[in-house]
Parts: C-alpha cells; sequence; structure tokens
C-alpha cells in the first residue's frame, strides 16, 4: 500500500469538510490490519466522522488491499503538536512544553515566525515567556486540571 499515494487522494477531500490530516499510518489491533486518519478541526462529531469515513472508503478503496480496513478519528483532546503551524491553531490552549531544561506548562498566547509564546503561573506569579522553537523538544496540548 502506498501511503503517500493514499494521502494525495484524501487530502482535497478532508480540505471539502474543512479538516487537516494530522496522521496516516497502518497498525494492527486484535489481528486486524487497519489504515488510521487522524483529522483535525473543529466542532467534529461521531457522525460528522461517519461521513467524511465514508467519503474517504470510496475514494481509496482502489488503493487499500481487500485484509485492511479504514479508521477516521480525531486527534484526541491531549496530543503532540509537530511544528509552530499546527500550534498557531490551538492559541489559547493548555500546552505542556518540553526543553532540554525544563518542562513548561502554560496557556498559548502568540505564535511568531520562530517561536511562540505562554502565559505561565511561576510561584503565584502570572508572566508571560518566549520560547525559541529551536528550543523545544516535544510540545503538546494537554488538559489543566
Amino acid at each position: 500500500m502506498n501511503l503517500e499515494k493514499i494521502k494525495t487522494i484524501i487530502i482535497p477531500i478532508l480540505t471539502n469538510y474543512n479538516l487537516e490530516l494530522y496522521s496516516l499510518k497502518t497498525k494492527r489491533q486484535f489481528g486486524m490490519a487497519i489504515l488510521e486518519v487522524l483529522v483535525d478541526g473543529d466542532d467534529i462529531d461521531a457522525s460528522f466522522l461517519a461521513k467524511v469515513n465514508q467519503k474517504l472508503n470510496d475514494a481509496i478503496d482502489p488503493e487499500l488491499p481487500k485484509n485492511y480496513y479504514l479508521e477516521v478519528s480525531t486527534a484526541g483532546a491531549e496530543r503532540p503538536l509537530n511544528s509552530l503551524n499546527q500550534a498557531a491553531k490551538h492559541v489559547g490552549k493548555y500546552l505542556l512544553l518540553e526543553t532540554a531544561k525544563e518542562k513548561i506548562k502554560g496557556v498559548l498566547e502568540e505564535v511568531k515566525a520562530e517561536s511562540l509564546v505562554l502565559k505561565v503561573n511561576l510561584k503565584g506569579v502570572i508572566k508571560k515567556i518566549e520560547i525559541a522553537e529551536s528550543e523545544i523538544v516535544k510540545m503538546m496540548l494537554t488538559v489543566k486540571y
């Protein structure tokens, strides 16, 4: 199965539904071969995902080996962000950043060309800190408890 070819088929369909491809991979689960399509977008519910799943299934059926099942899902509330571009869609949300020196939790205030700004609580004092993209080892959406 050629994932790059499948990607070129599904991206325009996702775009028509105002969705972005978060990841595309194959996996095995409970003995079944699965093509997993994770999407990102606003106001996604189960019936909407079912429509998208059917449209994608119709489009990629010729490319999908007969022993594979298509699974379309959202990336979830707590997930890694792989770029500043992805982060820009989540301004106002709570993030966990890891640098080589520390882990930082805070609200994403702004995304700049090569850095981002977080509002953090440092020992009871709210501060804004700017972190260069080059310093970020890991970045993920997280839920504040």
